[in-house]
């Protein structure tokens, strides 16, 4: 999955989820299940993503700009090497010790902790952002 800042672009009409009304993402309660893993109830969960495992770039962002948000991500290897390391070295799909640290600035929320490829353990994170893709006033100062 691309994982992004979502442009001010126009919103494509020629994705099917795009002729919906979609609402902006919220912070929700995160609850992990045994394994450490989440996903926001709303991220991601229209009918069109389902058993997607990629989704292109410019749908990605085009989604995140309908949910009024940009995203990034922080990695397990990123926050904690050694932690990484016995993760990787152990062959067990169990990341519930990794507390994710959120990235700098104000009002980043957790959409998603999921398993990739490449990085291994992955948050993505969320923060809101307005219809001209700025971010809003009182997050701006920390952006």
């Amino acid at each position: 999955m691309y994982v992004g800042v979502a442009s001010n672009a126009s919103l494509p009409t020629v994705f099917p989820w795009a002729q919906r009304a979609l609402l902006p993402l919220q912070a929700v309660p995160v609850v992990r299940d045994a394994e450490g893993w989440w996903s926001h109830p709303d991220y991601l969960n229209e009918p069109e993503f389902v058993d997607r495992e990629t989704i292109p770039e410019a749908e990605y962002l085009a989604y995140c700009q309908a949910r009024g948000i940009t995203t990034t991500w922080t990695s397990l290897e990123g926050d904690d090497e050694a932690k990484s390391e016995h993760y990787q070295e152990s062959g067990c799909a169990d990341c519930s010790f990794w507390i994710p640290e959120p990235p700098s600035g104000e009002g980043w929320f957790m959409l998603a902790i999921q398993d990739t490829e490449d990085y291994g353990p992955i948050c993505v994170w969320g923060r809101p952002i307005q219809a001209n893709g700025s971010i809003p006033d009182n997050l701006a100062a920390s952006a």
